[in-house]
């Protein structure tokens, strides 16, 4: 009886190890993933907004489910902007010669 009663302390320290563990690799992770999300929401700042003392002081008043919505929207508009740019066709050299010659 008592050889059960200690392999079930045993097994129920290591599954509450083993929990924690977890849980703390998950808060671990969540949390770098935030410290990342903020500091590039802090790069857009310095970078697109000449490192606005105001607003890099609003950054870090920010919530962390603010600063990844705010991180999202940049994203989406990035990916717009990329979608939009018109590339430029490619002319074969002889081509642009015979134009500019008719041109000129």
């Amino acid at each position: 009886m008592k050889k059960k009663i200690v392999i079930g302390i045993i097994i129920s320290a290591i599954s509450a190890g083993t929990i924690l563990t977890v849980s703390s690799v998950i808060h671990l992770l969540k949390k770098k993933t935030v410290q990342s999300d903020r500091e590039q929401l802090e790069e857009y700042v310095d970078k697109y907004l000449h490192g606005n003392e105001k607003l890099m002081a609003f950054v870090g008043t920010l919530s962390d489910d603010q600063v990844r919505e705010l991180i999202d929207i940049l994203e989406t508009l990035k990916k717009e902007r990329e979608q939009l740019k018109i590339k430029a066709p490619a002319i074969p050299k002889y081509l642009e010669k015979k134009v500019t010659n008719l041109i000129g």
